[in-house]
């Protein structure tokens, strides 16, 4: 587990760590918050596009118990929908350290 920045702890998993994952055959529900012309030029496979901006609507949709792993390009966008889903109440939710500049796995488009 990676911690970032003095605020507060953020639950992370490593690129690698997804990607071996992935290899291993787990589907975890990967959610990247990008814009959505970034996701278009390549995301994770299986990753599934819910742009930050619009986090309040698709909160809703989610199971709060389920894991849940947030990407984006450099980790930031993504570690601010981790903390918006955790304050309400997300149990299981992980920021993917690094995003998609440290991602070397197969790329979907």
């Amino acid at each position: 587990m990676v911690v970032f920045g003095f605020g507060p702890r953020i639950e992370s998993i490593t690129t690698a760590e997804l990607q071996a994952r992935l290899e291993r055959g787990e589907r975890p529900k990967i959610i990247d918050v990008r814009e959505p012309w970034e996701y278009a030029e390549g995301h994770v496979p299986g990753a599934v596009l819910k742009p930050l901006g619009q986090i309040r609507t698709w909160a809703r949709e989610l199971d709060r118990n389920e894991e849940i792993l947030l990407i984006c390009r450099t980790a930031s966008r993504s570690a601010v929908a981790y903390q918006f889903l955790k304050r309400l109440g997300f149990t299981n939710v992980k920021n993917v350290a690094g995003g998609m500049v440290t991602w070397r796995g197969e790329v979907a488009r």
